[in-house]
């Protein structure tokens, strides 16, 4: 039976990155994967993603997301690849509604450059996006872009690079406790691990035993629209723009509709536009991964209505995963019960902080102090 420090279950976003830090200090660490990274059968696939430091979610993530940021650019220049591309990003919602609020406390908190803006400045600084004067808007004024399918390719390389054994195609089944080891069963073989992290995406539902019924799989229709002209929507002259709408701007089940559209990269490129909240539950080993008429007209009614010179648009669509936690914040650390086996699930919105999260999590499987307070994220609080 072979046996190594650490096992890693998932080789997406935060699993890769958990390989590559532990790998670098020293560990002998395996990492699978049921695919072969990067793919587009979790969540961290669709050519781009968001990163910002000042995080509406709270002030409490603020430390952790100016670190990532570090971390990236580091990564950037340990392998000589382009990661993160800097634009603005604006958040859009109620003056006094929880987006808003969020984004404007942990700007200040981080000391974040930054500026307050009305719904007339945000139409007439960018004219392709159309708020009501009900809305206000907050900038970033350096936030970013992160590739993730090449974001995801460099934190494997990395982790091979310093002794790492990755496995792909095989799938983790089942794991078990033998006194203070772990055995985990694959498709293929079982293998013996000091520790375990369980950072399979959706499919960490089926391996966590009863904290798997606190995850929700979301299933999230993904659109890239073709602008009339890239120029105006391309990096530079749009910005990243997340939206948190009142039901009496757009039709939603929930107190707030959240969308987002990312600007145009590269030539022939087209502008990424999806919901964030109201998604389907789903099956995360066999979702629907056709994109209904009826949700292409969704996002047609929110183009419509906010980014109207999209409206009519060719689109081209696809699916994604979220696996979401009870209260939308990251779960993060030790099982309950057990002192070796850990997870990770980021709730949809866990991305941007990837390099970070190796570091937190390579602490606290080796047994020592984060630099970051992470409590709030502990998987005790959902049982």
């Amino acid at each position: 039976m072979n046996a190594y420090d650490v096992i890693i279950a998932g080789l997406g976003t935060v699993g890769s990155a958990t390989a590559m830090e532990l790998a670098r200090r020293g560990h002998s660490v395996i990492g699978l994967d049921a695919f072969r990274p990067p793919h587009n059968r979790g969540s961290h696939h669709g050519q781009s993603r968001s990163i910002r430091r000042a995080y509406l979610e709270g002030t409490g993530y603020v430390p952790m997301a100016l670190r990532a940021w570090e971390l990236w650019r580091r990564l950037e220049r340990d392998t000589g690849t382009s990661l993160l591309v800097s634009t603005g990003n604006l958040t859009i919602g109620l003056p006094d509604g929880p987006a808003l609020k969020g984004f404007l406390g942990s700007a200040r908190t981080g000391n974040i450059p930054h500026h307050a803006l009305t719904a007339a400045e945000v139409r007439k600084r960018w004219p392709q996006l159309a708020p009501s004067d009900a809305l206000a808007a907050g900038l970033e004024v350096e936030a970013g872009l992160l590739f993730p399918e090449l974001s995801i390719t460099t934190l494997l390389n990395e982790s091979e690079r310093a002794g790492a054994v990755l496995r792909f195609d095989e799938r983790v089944e089942h794991w078990s406790k033998h006194g203070d080891r772990i055995r985990v069963h694959t498709t293929r073989e079982t293998l013996e691990g000091g520790s375990l992290l369980l950072a399979a995406g959706a499919r960490n539902k089926s391996l966590l035993g009863i904290l798997g019924d606190r995850l929700s799989p979301k299933r999230v229709p993904v659109h890239w629209v073709a602008p009339p002209s890239e120029k105006a929507f391309e990096l530079g002259n749009f910005p990243v723009n997340f939206w948190q709408l009142p039901a009496f701007e757009i039709e939603s089940n929930t107190q707030y509709a959240e969308l987002y559209s990312l600007p145009v990269i590269g030539s022939g490129g087209c502008v990424k536009v999806a919901a964030h909240n109201n998604l389907s539950d789903c099956d995360p080993e066999a979702p629907v991964r056709f994109v209904t008429p009826e949700e292409v007209a969704d996002i047609r009614s929110f183009l419509g209505n906010f980014i109207p010179t999209l409206a009519n648009c060719t689109i081209d669509s696809d699916v994604c995963l979220y696996t979401q936690t009870p209260d939308g914040e990251f779960l993060l650390g030790a099982l309950p019960g057990y002192d070796n086996v850990f997870t990770a699930a980021l709730a949809g919105h866990g991305f941007k902080f990837a390099p970070v999260l190796g570091e937190v999590l390579a602490d606290l499987i080796a047994g020592t102090e984060p630099a970051f307070d992470v409590s709030r994220f502990s998987p005790a609080r959902t049982v």
